[in-house]
């Protein structure tokens, strides 16, 4: 069977993003607000930045606060699906992502302890077109470095070392550590999954949080230890993402040829108690410090491990869905994991980080009065909220299904992985590829500024007319506020 009927197969009514070519979306995208608003930023990380840099550029004035010093640099691997890197391209990121990112050509799924091919899911280049944009792997500490070098030529003031202790919402105002109060037009809360202080201003309380089971553990071997083993040398030069799936772990491997490292996330559940592991991003263990029953995992993988001698173990946390991802006086808004944690090895965990900035920029630019910024925080968690929910859902039921313990359903999954690649019937291709990962290129297929022109355009000019309408009245009730 050659690529293009196996494409069809995959594409056919799938892939159409609203009939929009690249260059329409990058048309939609690039245009300035017409009113430049005061924006403060809680947090320097990918979302935070990453907000910062296309706002700024849109004509707003940002300042982003960081309480770290801006230098840590993660060596573990982000997935940027299509979605996502559709959106870094839009923004002009394609020369970076040619230097940093590693394409993917195709799902390599492994039996776990043993490394034997269950299935194999090829990422023909026909569907990779159909969909505006290629599935890449770059390090978190690249991505974090080229959005820290897009700030500064933007113009971006970020100030590191600056912890935020409060955030006011009348008159709106970061409140730091100092005593120093920053006002704004409105605050972009991105600080984190755990301890977020900007959810907390928006949901007037803390809320819960709950360690789950399975925690990560990232591990970057260079080539150099590699070379020597010939079942190790011919993993360097693979543009696939490997995928080894056993009991209750599954792990991600990938060839970093930028950096010249294999790339290792390990997830699985352990035995130990993990809270003290939240946020990790830096410090190193010994492979041993875990009782993680190495033997299990198939021998390259245990040959990896033993290169590189310790890992960098993260635990991630859940909350209950936020009831709201902006405070009731439309002051504060959670972007990124303060608004939705995902487990870090999640495949849509930057992406819709990076889909929350794309949708609020566009929303912005917009906007033809302050007043009017109410009404399009309120759409912007309209259109992300569903969304993301949808997003964290679907990432816990394939983390389920790829950490099957032997039994039916496994096998049963195992058959349709097969068939991916291997099955000479059409039908059951088609079968197997809507089952196993149909859900998953719904999810490529997405894009945020077709989502929010959508919904600009059947609700827009009534945001006007309100805003003309009701500026004296919003004008007393904010004085109101003020006066309390």
């Amino acid at each position: 069977m050659n690529n293009r009927a196996s494409v069809t197969i995959y594409t056919y009514t799938r892939f159409w993003l609203s009939f929009l070519s690249l260059h329409d979306l990058c048309r939609m995208h690039d245009r300035k607000a017409s009113v430049s608003t005061q924006i403060s930023i809680v947090g320097a990380n990918i979302t935070g930045l990453a907000a910062a840099c296309v706002m700024q550029r849109s004509g707003h004035k940002v300042v982003v606060l960081e309480k770290g010093d801006g230098n840590f640099k993660s060596s573990g691997v982000v997935a940027s699906p299509p979605n996502m890197t559709r959106v870094l391209k839009r923004w002009g990121l394609g020369p970076y992502l040619e230097k940093c990112a590693s394409p993917v050509d195709q799902f390599h799924f492994l039996e776990g302890s043993t490394g034997t091919t269950i299935g194999v899911l090829k990422l023909y280049e026909e569907l990779m077109e159909d969909l505006m944009a290629e599935f890449m792997l770059i390090r978190h500490g690249d991505l974090l470095s080229i959005f820290q070098d897009m700030a500064r030529r933007e113009g971006v003031e970020i100030r590191y070392n600056t912890p935020v202790v409060k955030l006011q919402r009348v008159p709106v105002a970061c409140i730091l550590e100092d005593g120093e109060y920053l006002y704004s037009d409105f605050i972009i809360g991105a600080d984190g999954s755990s301890r977020s202080i900007a959810r907390d201003a928006v949901l007037l309380r803390q809320i819960e949080e709950y360690s789950i089971q399975h925690m990560s553990f990232t591990v970057s071997v260079p080539f150099t230890g590699m070379q020597s083993d010939p079942e190790l040398r011919d993993m360097c030069e693979q543009t696939d993402w490997n995928l080894w799936l056993g009991e209750e772990f599954v792990i991600y491997g990938a060839s970093v040829r930028s950096q010249r490292t294999y790339s290792l996330c390990i997830t699985s559940k352990v035995d130990e108690h993990s809270s003290e592991f939240r946020g990790n991003w830096t410090k190193a263990y010994p492979i041993d410090h875990f009782n993680l029953h190495v033997e299990r995992f198939e021998p390259r993988i245990q040959k990896l491990l033993k290169l590189a001698g310790s890992f960098i173990p993260t635990s991630s946390i859940t909350t209950p869905e936020p009831e709201n991802l902006i405070c009731d006086l439309d002051k504060v808004i959670l972007m990124g994991q303060s608004a939705h944690p995902t487990p870090p090895d999640g495949m849509h965990a930057t992406a819709m980080c990076i889909e929350d900035v794309d949708a609020l920029d566009y929303l912005f630019t917009r906007i033809k009065n302050v007043s009017e910024i109410p009404r399009i925080l309120s759409a912007h968690e309209e259109l992300r909220m569903e969304r993301c929910t949808h997003a964290r859902d679907w990432e816990s039921r394939k983390l389920q299904m790829l950490t099957l313990r032997p039994g039916p359903e496994r096998a049963i999954r195992d058959a349709k992985l097969h068939a991916l690649s291997e099955s000479p019937d059409l039908e059951e291709k088609e079968g197997a590829f809507n089952d196993i990962w149909g859900e998953e290129v719904d999810f490529w297929n997405f894009d945020s500024i077709t989502d929010a022109d959508n919904w600009y355009s059947m609700y827009g000019s009534a945001i006007a007319r309100q805003t003309t309408a009701g500026s004296n009245a919003l004008g007393l009730e904010i004085s109101a506020l003020t006066l309390d």
